[in-house]
């Protein structure tokens, strides 16, 4: 809400600023409109997660709860890989698999009772050495949220199992610090 505030201010004073007529104050002034009315850019979370072959790994894609206050049904969460194909999509909050690529039929797991918090989060099932890739998260709606999580997928589970589950309490701590 501060930042919101201090882009409203910035975008009064540079407004009244334009007391000079040339032309390369327009050009700032139209700019910063429309900053403040798509609000600021920021770059995308970036995450790792490490799974193992057959078993499934979670990527999450996180807004803080304050955004949604009952405000569900106004959100679109796109789920991609990096070919663009489609994982999965929740829309106005409902899951919809419609158009999803081969590879992630019957795959996708989501989490309907976390959407309601703010965690658009989905679990990849039956990992496959070729789903390590970078997985991009877009949600749209009254707060907007990038997420890219790039997903590396070993053979061998060996003595992992410590290493996985610390890499999972760090997504939780991620998502809790968001909240």
């Amino acid at each position: 809400m501060f930042i919101r505030g201090a882009m409203f201010t910035m975008c009064v004073v540079v407004l009244k600023l334009n007391t000079m007529g040339q032309s390369w104050w327009y050009i700032i002034n139209i700019s910063v409109f429309l900053l403040c009315i798509t609000g600021p850019v920021s770059a995308p979370v970036r995450v790792t997660v490490k799974g193992f072959v057959g078993d499934s790994a979670v990527l999450s894609c996180p807004i803080p709860e304050s955004e949604i206050q009952d405000k569900i049904e106004k959100f679109s969460v796109h789920f991609r890989d990096d070919e663009n194909k489609i994982v999965c999509d929740i829309i106005g909050g409902n899951r919809t698999c419609k158009d999803q690529a081969a590879e992630y039929k019957d795959r996708v797991e989501m989490f309907p009772e976390d959407q309601k918090k703010g965690n658009f989060t989905f679990k990849l099932n039956a990992l496959q050495k070729s789903d390590a890739r970078k997985y991009q998260c877009h949600i749209t709606g009254p707060s907007q949220s990038h997420t890219i999580t790039e997903l590396l997928v070993e053979k061998s589970r060996g003595n992992h199992r410590e290493s996985s589950q610390i890499v999972w309490l760090i997504s939780l701590a991620a998502i809790l610090l968001l909240i």
